[in-house]
């Protein structure tokens, strides 16, 4: 009975972590999408799918969309899988994305060409965003 009980246990925490992985990968996605696509529709269909409905309505999306077009035009395509895993917690997800035409297997990156992306989900519901993203090169995350 406690095999049963505890495989039981084993394989919800599982369910729960994939789930919560799934939805922080769909987050992702969506934003080298919206990136690579670098258009004020992409930004702002990202933002409406993305952001937590209430911080959707107090957001200055112009605001926003012009963020994420400036650093589209400054890093241009982004390859869409993940040079490096900084955090990974079930709110917060934390990577390092590479433009398009780099090879993962470099580790000699120039730190101004790395974007780091900061994600915090919506403790009630991870399918959003908590606040905007966080975005900057490597290089000044370096600098603090």
């Amino acid at each position: 009975m406690k095999k049963v009980i505890l495989t039981l246990f084993a394989v919800a925490l599982a369910t729960f972590s994939y789930s919560q992985n799934n939805d922080q990968l769909t987050i992702l996605n969506k934003y080298i999408v919206a990136n690579n696509a670098g258009t004020e529709e992409a930004f702002s269909q990202f933002i409406k799918e993305t952001y937590e409905p209430e911080l959707y309505t107090r957001t200055d999306l112009k605001a926003h969309i012009e963020f994420y077009t400036m650093i589209s035009k400054d890093f241009g395509q982004l390859k869409l899988i993940v040079y490096e895993k900084i955090e990974d917690t079930p709110l917060r997800l934390v990577v390092y994305l590479i433009k398009e035409e780099e090879s993962l297997l470099n580790k000699n990156i120039d730190p101004t060409e790395i974007l780091m992306v900061e994600f915090d989900f919506n403790e009630r519901n991870p399918k959003f965003l908590n606040r905007a993203l966080g975005l900057s090169a490597l290089a000044c995350e370096l600098k603090k």
